[in-house]
């Protein structure tokens, strides 16, 4: 989104960092805006090493759109490019944060689960992995092209940071744009620990996914205020709700979306999946594509299938009564969706001003194109007011 990222801008501005860590970088989308956009020194940090590599090939190919666009333009001048640094490894709740520092130094925490490249690869404890220089190996050994290759002299390709010497004790911003579960919550923890961390852009996903009740770091509550709080709890199904944006369902029931048959489907799916074997109670079951133009029989056998389970009886057809209460269920639950978001988000900014952070909420999305659209910003100093001035609409 580009208020996402205009928002990270002028928290950079006004903090004076220009060094920034995108924790849950996937393909690494906002992490190029950031280093090649905004001149921002970024440390892209994601646990899935193919997610890794397709973000190095992309940051490649965008070199080289740069490289085609100066020699149509003819530019006299030299245009130095510094694309983000790629780290494969997880960050982990329990993580204290000098370990992550030197996940973004090298790629690699120490020990197995919180690790990063090694263990995701199976790599050596100990060893610090490097995602470029491999490419490059492997690449070489095919007869490939260096991923530099074809830049001309005017194009300067500066190696990612991490690939040189890093100094963790500078100022750095945290960034995590849709970071799933836990995560957004330890990206808060690191924030508030971390002396070296100045700011912060939180846009969370997969409420569902937070970890709760007796656990040495939940995510959910963070705040001791809302801890002490007699009936806080949340459950599965209210935050599962909360992910949702009412806004998208009514366009979906005002357009007669043929996605309101799959949800009736899906539905219909479940209650079929419990009575086989109630153990696989809200398990995950992979997207059918154009499940719309399959009968209910075809759609659930080929569900079942996905979750190595078979039918214990004949599959009956969906009537449209059916499609129709799934239909009002899910307009009530919908309802309550922004009560429980606002209740998590809540939370979390209660625990920043516990801990005597500033920090807003700020609606940056549409929420029809993005239901989680609403950002968490805080820094470690009083910013003024005018950086909240975003809006979806900017």
């Amino acid at each position: 989104s580009p208020s996402f990222r205009q928002a990270v801008k002028r928290l950079s501005e006004l903090t004076g960092c220009r060094r920034g860590a995108d924790v849950g970088s996937g393909q690494g989308h906002l992490s190029r805006f950031l280093a090649f956009g905004l001149g921002l020194s970024v440390t892209a940090v994601e646990g899935d090493p193919r997610l890794v590599a397709q973000a190095v090939r992309f940051d490649r190919e965008l070199v080289r759109g740069l490289q085609k666009e100066q020699a149509r333009r003819q530019a006299p001048d030299s245009l130095s490019v510094q694309g983000p640094s790629h780290v494969v490894g997880w960050v982990s709740p329990d993580s204290p944060w000098p370990e992550f520092l030197e996940l973004l130094r090298f790629g690699k925490a120490e020990g197995g689960d919180a690790a990063g490249g090694g263990s995701a690869r199976g790599e050596a404890p100990g060893r610090q992995p490097t995602v470029l220089c491999e490419l490059r190996e492997t690449e070489a050994r095919k007869g490939g092209a260096d991923p530099g290759e074809g830049v001309p002299d005017s194009l300067e390709w500066s190696p990612p940071a991490r690939l040189q010497p890093q100094h963790p004790q500078k100022p750095l911003l945290l960034t995590g744009l849709h970071a799933c579960g836990d995560l957004s919550a330890t990206l808060l923890r690191l924030f508030v620990a971390c002396p070296h961390v100045v700011g912060i852009t939180s846009a969370a996903c997969c409420y569902m996914k937070l970890s709760t009740g007796e656990v040495a770091q939940p995510g959910y509550p963070l705040s001791a205020w809302v801890s002490g709080l007699p009936g806080h709890q949340l459950s599965y199904k209210a935050r599962e709700g909360a992910c949702h944006a009412i806004e998208d369902y009514v366009l979906r029931l005002e357009r007669n979306s043929p996605s309101l048959k799959t949800h009736c489907f899906r539905a219909r799916l479940e209650t079929v999946i419990r009575a086989i074997d109630p153990a696989k109670k809200r398990i995950g079951v992979q997207a059918i594509p154009k499940a719309h133009e399959m009968t209910f029989e075809q759609y659930a056998r080929r569900g079942l299938e996905r979750v190595c389970l078979s039918p214990s009886g004949p599959l009956e057809p969906a009537s449209l009564a059916q499609q129709q209460k799934v239909v009002v269920f899910f307009s009530l639950a919908l309802l309550l969706a922004p009560l429980v978001e606002t209740l998590i988000l809540l939370d979390r900014m209660i625990y920043l001003q516990e801990q005597g952070f500033p920090c807003e909420l700020i609606p940056l999305f549409n929420p029809t194109f993005s239901a989680r659209n609403l950002v968490l910003v805080a820094a470690k100093k009083e910013l003024p007011s005018d950086l909240w001035g975003l809006t979806a609409e900017d």
